[in-house]
């Protein structure tokens, strides 16, 4: 009886260790969590600094431009 408890045991433990769906998992989320950090590195935390604020201030730049353009348009005026 006991004899079979340990093959059974046995068994149990080497299928587990053999069993590689947990360690691709564990992979997955190592991968997901440094790709986030890189993303939020890149990206900032919104501040003065980060990209997200620079790409605002890009397209407030073309807005203003477009802005300029259009009235410069419409009163006769070239710019």
């Amino acid at each position: 009886m006991l004899s079979n408890l340990k093959t059974k045991m046995y068994s149990v433990m080497l299928k587990f260790i053999k069993d590689k769906r947990g360690v691709t998992a564990i992979e997955y989320a190592l991968i997901a969590v440094a790709i986030s950090s890189v993303l939020f590195i890149v990206m900032g935390t919104g501040g003065e600094d980060g990209l997200t604020a620079k790409i605002k201030e890009a397209f407030s730049g073309i807005q203003e431009g477009l802005n300029v353009q259009t009235s410069n348009a419409s009163t006769g005026g070239t710019n």
